[in-house]
């Protein structure tokens, strides 16, 4: 008799305590936009913050933390969301290129808090061939999607590849501005939900991805107003980094021009220049830049949207509120636009994370971390167990401003797309590039040289800097368990 009652009581400290960590699992809201440059959020401070209409976005930041140097590991929209879901860099997960399919072996976030008792969706842009996995609920676009009137695709209708023709269903379209319509799918799945349960919601905009389309009611946002240009738009590329920057396709007036593609708007008329490349350079950027900042607009009101539910629900501050992009976005710095080079603008994301239990209020953190870190960190805060087949680490000690000794000294960076093959390592102060085939590299002392205007490859007075940089690049290619045949440019020398 002694032995039951010890089992039952055991079995009742477990259900009880187990119903307790449950019923203090918080809930997690994760919102992600496309191509969100940190430069243009007000509470980062660029030379745009006086521009930036993202007061809901700053104040996330003011009532949580702001990371500085969180950066992707492969700087483009696919292998972006891969090495989010997965916590895995791009040669473990499958997707190194756009629309690539997550391994099926692969871990993935939103299955392991379905495990735990976590209601989970998502809303908007997924950008994958492979289907979302572990989600209750999902409303998604294939590729790119559509600007206006988005159709989404759910557990009932066709995915990629299918069945038989006879037996596709299609997708549901939905009227209206994309960022409208996705966050109205988000809030009514929030009002059906099971509110006894925690939930993972992950809300991902299109905006304000190139070609910055926005609603109506954005479209006289700082009309004639000049925008101040970054300090490196006229850069010489050709000169002072010709097998980086020179070698990318889209460039404001030449090769994938921003001037030549948007030059006949008859939205959107392109701003007024004298003729010469300087001139045009400057009309592409005052262009491209308002047109961008009313998409960021149209971002910020409707995840006020979504904050303004929260509060009414009382559960604002049980729910761990994140916002990222895919990867950051040239507004014009070296005369470009677009990403998916190494350097800052291009990989550096903002991340600022909302949550009072665990996060001080206005605390800004200068850790390099990861995209690979998002989903061991959601995991984290949730109690639940972190796949071993997961490379990043949990941000919590960080949230918790204690910065842990063993923590990375350098961001792995790999990228595969055709013509722009490239890896290397970015530290606390420093930046080393390397190219496939060859010795040649690209260096930048980020602290002297924040624009990345000045490449000192070759540079004696660095070549001791240089090389342990380089050994911290060799650990690292080691620690992400890379094989030379999956290297980028490894199959095309």
């Amino acid at each position: 008799m002694k032995s039951k009652y010890l089992l039952l009581k055991i079995f009742s400290f477990i259900f009880f305590t187990s119903s307790f960590i449950l019923g203090a699992q918080p809930n997690i809201l994760f919102i992600m936009s496309d191509d969100h440059a940190l430069e243009a959020i007000g509470s980062y401070g660029s030379w745009l913050k006086e521009y930036c209409p993202t007061p809901t976005i700053d104040k996330l930041a003011q009532e949580g933390m702001r990371f500085t140097n969180v950066c992707c590991n492969n700087s483009i929209c696919s292998p972006s969301r891969a090495s989010i879901i997965t916590g895995q860099y791009s040669h473990k997960n499958g997707v190194q290129n756009l629309n690539g399919s997550i391994n099926e072996d692969s871990p993935q976030l939103a299955v392991e808090l379905k495990k735990a008792g976590y209601q989970t969706a998502v809303f908007g842009k997924w950008h994958l061939t492979s289907r979302p996995m572990g989600f209750d609920s999902y409303k998604v676009t294939r590729g790119q999607g559509s600007w206006f009137d988005p159709v989404f695709y759910t557990q009932k209708s066709q995915w990629y590849g299918g069945r038989k023709k006879r037996e596709r269903v299609p997708g549901e379209k939905h009227n209206g501005y994309c960022s409208d319509v996705y966050t109205d799918q988000a809030l009514s799945w929030l009002s059906e939900r099971d509110p006894k349960k925690p939930f993972c919601m992950m809300l991902h905009f299109k905006a304000p991805h190139h070609s910055y389309e926005y609603p109506k009611r954005w479209e006289n946002y700082l009309k004639d107003t000049l925008i101040p240009e970054p300090p490196s738009l006229h850069e010489d590329v050709d000169k002072t980094s010709p097998r980086l920057k020179g070698v990318h396709t889209w460039h404001m007036i030449r090769k994938n021009g921003y001037f030549g593609r948007h030059e006949m708007d008859e939205d959107t008329a392109m701003w007024p220049h004298d003729g010469t490349d300087r001139g045009k350079a400057s009309a592409a950027y005052q262009h491209m830049i308002h047109k961008y900042l009313r998409a960021v607009g149209a971002v910020d009101d409707n995840i006020k949207r979504v904050m303004d539910f929260l509060e009414q629900e009382n559960i604002k501050n049980d729910t761990v509120i994140i916002y990222t992009s895919d990867q950051g976005y040239w507004l014009g710095q070296h005369g470009l636009y677009d990403k998916r080079l190494i350097l800052e603008g291009s990989i550096k994301m903002p991340f600022i994370i909302r949550y009072p239990a665990k996060i001080k209020a206005g605390t800004v953190n200068e850790a390099l971390c990861s995209n690979v870190d998002f989903a061991p960190t959601m995991l984290d805060i949730a109690g639940v167990a972190i796949p071993r087949t997961m490379q990043g680490a949990s941000l919590s000690p960080l949230l918790e401003s204690r910065h842990p000794s063993n923590w990375r000294e350098g961001i792995w960076y790999s990228y595969w797309a055709t013509g722009h093959f490239h890896w290397g390592v970015r530290t606390s102060q420093y930046k080393l590039v390397r190219f496939p085939g060859t010795t040649d590299y690209e260096f930048y002392d980020l602290e002297k040289d924040p624009n990345e205007m000045n490449n000192l490859s070759g540079n004696q007075n660095y070549s001791r800097i240089i090389a342990q940089t380089g050994k911290i690049l060799e650990k690292l290619i080691k620690k992400v368990d890379i094989k030379p045949s999956q290297m980028p440019g490894a199959n095309r020398q």
